[in-house]
């Protein structure tokens, strides 16, 4: 920091600039708590647990169809021993015969049942299979998307930081040039008013809390270089000068 008077502008080059810091921060924080990427990731737990739910569902269907695919054919293989020993001419006995007969009506009977639950567990799994499909290809594009927004947002931070770093310079720069006691009442009224301590008073009106400066007050801001007290918010006040635009141009 710098002995001797202080410059009203550098006062104002230091608010515009933290002003500026602050809005960077803000914005950084809302780069790190993304909405649309919250919703995403959101998007991709639901659809991981539907598709877990689906998959459960299918790996049950699969057990299902298997043992009733394994009695069919344990079924069939019985058909076929009852068969050969009905026609195969070693049994005489009209009631063993009609008891082997019974037996294979019986079989094909609930075969023919066995086959209809079979046919409607394949429906479910068709089913099953298109909604588990549709689910991954939504997973991929949903994992898609995010990649593309963490990039985005990963481009957006560096530049923000960059930014924020050139800022920082810039501040040091300023701070390097104010008297000790400037800067300290500066942050004072700083911490007092909001992060805001500094106004620029252009055609009699405060450019903080926007109320017109009462006539008998403004008769005695003459002085560009003076630094004055705005007599409604209390901030430190400085009358307008064309380069404070420039300045706030730079820093935009």
């Amino acid at each position: 920091m710098a002995a001797g008077k202080l410059d009203v502008v550098d006062l104002v080059e230091l608010q515009f600039i933290d002003n500026a810091l602050t809005a960077r921060s803000t914005e950084m924080a809302k780069l790190e708590d993304h909405a649309e990427l919250k919703t995403v990731f959101q998007k991709q737990e639901q659809c991981k647990d539907r598709l877990a739910a689906m998959e459960k569902d299918l790996h049950h269907i699969n057990v299902q169809r298997k043992k009733l695919e394994d009695s069919l054919g344990a079924n069939e293989e019985k058909i076929k021993s009852n068969e050969k020993k009905l026609f195969g001419g070693s049994i005489t006995d009209p009631r063993e015969l009609s008891n082997y007969q019974s037996e294979i009506d019986s079989l094909r009977k609930t075969n023919s049942r066995l086959e209809d639950e079979i046919l409607e567990l394949m429906d479910k799994q068709e089913e099953l299979e298109l909604v588990i499909e549709g689910l991954r290809k939504e997973l991929d594009e949903l994992e898609m998307l995010a990649k593309r927004i963490r990039a985005e947002l990963e481009e957006k931070k560096e530049v923000l930081k960059h930014n924020m770093e050139g800022l920082k310079r810039r501040r040091e720069d300023v701070v390097s040039r104010m008297p000790e006691e400037g800067l300290k009442n500066y942050n004072i009224v700083k911490s007092k008013k909001g992060g805001i301590a500094v106004s620029v008073i252009k055609d009699e009106f405060c450019g903080v809390c926007n109320m017109e400066i009462p006539h008998t007050d403004m008769e005695k801001m003459v002085d560009s270089d003076t630094l004055y007290k705005c007599p409604l918010c209390g901030r430190l006040s400085v009358l307008y000068r064309p380069e404070i635009d420039d300045i706030k141009k730079e820093l935009e």
